[in-house]
């Protein structure tokens, strides 16, 4: 990518209160009332596409245009600079790093005029006050150099003991620091390897993991932990119970992570970022330990928070939400769900693996299918049954080859004889034609020859109890199999399919 087509992605990034403030910003100072920048500003704003020959036709006979990639660096720094000031006090460090550009002017100035000595006495206190209470250790520290500068132009006498306290003060701070540092470096080594490897099934990412973060935990005591720090603890807590698997355990670590923040705490826009994310691990912590009653609560926060979900949030969001409204037969949210995945299926394809594509496939042919929506359903199937060829996420296709049948029994498709006869041909050639599967191909090879809607019932009802009494004697859950249940207690008029 070009400079100059960086600059107009940056243009287009701009949401509505950053390019107005640009707007004012700009003519800050300005000797015109629009300067060059400005003008070209608004003209790439507006634009759908970089096209330079049609910029410079638009902006013929202004001079500035024969010197436009000068003119365009300094739009760059002049949008970067109006961008810092406009989230300025996003943070609290932000707000106070602000404040401490005065300092050196109020230093200079005491050091001429001791009735300024307290002014710059109270800037130092009151920075230092608000670092405190929300625990902003780097800045504690840098404050150290001015606090040294208020002792130099103070009593002599009290240099010595007072510098010997904020020593010690500063080696405190510095400590809490360093502990922020070192758990931080935990949980983003952690969170590197769980992008690839979730629940830690490779031998290398166990041994990665135990080698670089395991021994971590052991370090520090909770109690003694900043807050920032206890996220950081509690998100590498939950990631070692995924490690040795005890799922449970996991749950309450994600749920003492996400209890860590305030609400003012997601006001803040930098903030509200990084709880989303733990929000996300929550669902993935309640998926692990099969419990997802709190899947409701916690997607209505997710949807809540007003913010342009990154994909790989996306992806992590609706893959969980499409999977709880699927396990409660809340099919119209489960659409919904689908909907929003179809428009950034692209984007999705880009960053998640092939199993991860089969399994979204899958889950939005049966929404669709239990929605009553049978062409969306079909291509959906479809999409699994030729889905190219893939190590990981056969027993999806497995499946589809299965739920194939009552989905096109339903399309009222009149090829569903060969359908049977191609899925019993290519499951035995897989050894995957196992005992309830045995009992679905033979049910659907009775069902297609029955001639009237007793019979239809009656051959289903047979099904249904053939397949639960297999699943009680193996204690078998499989999606094709539940799928297959669930789809005749529909039939049989045994389950109302209902939102719930």
């Amino acid at each position: 990518m070009t400079q100059q087509d960086r600059l107009f992605v940056l243009i287009q990034s701009l949401t509505r209160t950053e390019k107005s403030y640009f707007t004012k910003y700009a003519r800050l100072n300005a000797t015109k009332e629009k300067p060059d920048y400005l003008l070209l500003f608004e003209y790439l704003s507006e634009a759908h596409k970089y096209d330079e020959v049609e910029l410079k036709k638009h902006f013929k006979g202004e001079k500035f245009i024969n010197q436009l990639a000068r003119k365009k660096t300094q739009l760059k720094d002049k949008i970067i600079e109006s961008l810092s000031h406009c989230h300025a006090n996003h943070t609290v460090e932000a707000s106070l790093r602000l404040q401490m550009n005065v300092l050196p002017t109020l230093y200079e100035k005491a050091s001429h005029n001791k009735a300024l000595l307290k002014e710059f006495e109270r800037q130092i206190n009151d920075i230092k006050k608000t670092a405190e209470e929300h625990e902003c250790f780097s800045i504690l520290i840098e404050l150290f150099m001015w606090e040294r500068g208020l002792l130099s132009l103070l009593d002599i006498n009290k240099v010595e003991k007072t510098t010997l306290s904020l020593l010690e003060t500063r080696q405190k701070f510095q400590n809490k620091f360093n502990q922020e540092l070192d758990l931080e470096r935990a949980s983003l080594c952690t969170e590197l390897i769980l992008l690839k490897d979730p629940k830690f099934e490779w031998l290398e990412s166990r041994q990665q993991f135990q080698n670089s973060v395991v021994g971590i935990l052991e370090k520090y005591d909770l109690e003694n932990l900043s807050i920032f720090s206890k996220r950081h603890y509690y998100f590498i807590k939950c990631s070692y119970y995924y490690f040795v698997q005890e799922w449970e355990s996991a749950r309450e670590m994600a749920k003492n992570l996400i209890d860590t923040y305030s609400e003012d705490d997601i006001k803040n826009i930098v903030i509200l970022s990084s709880y989303k994310h733990h929000l996300c691990n929550y669902l993935i912590a309640c998926n692990y330990a099969n419990k997802i009653d709190d899947y409701p609560d916690v997607i209505d926060k997710i949807r809540a928070i007003d913010s342009d979900e990154n994909i790989r949030l996306f992806n992590t969001i609706h893959f969980r939400m499409l999977i709880y409204y699927l396990e409660n037969h809340q099919f119209e949210g489960a659409i919904s769900v689908a909907e929003d995945i179809q428009n950034r299926w692209e984007d999705l394809c880009n960053i998640v693996e092939k199993r991860r594509q089969l399994a979204y496939c899958y889950n939005i042919a049966i929404a669709y299918w239990f929605g009553n929506k049978m062409e969306s359903a079909i291509y959906w199937l479809s999409n699994v049954l030729n889905f190219e060829i893939a190590r990981q996420g056969q027993r999806f296709i497995n499946q589809a080859r299965i739920i194939q049948l009552p989905i096109y029994y339903d399309y009222e498709d009149n090829n569903l004889e060969n359908r049977i006869d191609s899925t019993r041909k290519v499951l035995v050639k897989k050894n995957e034609l196992n005992n309830y599967r045995q009992i679905i191909l033979s049910g659907f090879r009775k069902l297609v020859r029955c001639v009237n809607q007793q019979e239809k019932r009656a051959c289903i009802s047979e099904m249904q109890l053939a397949l639960k009494q297999v699943k009680d004697e193996h204690n078998i859950k499989v999606g094709d199999l539940e799928c297959l249940l669930f789809w005749s207690k529909l039939k049989i008029g045994e389950q109302a399919l209902t939102e719930k």
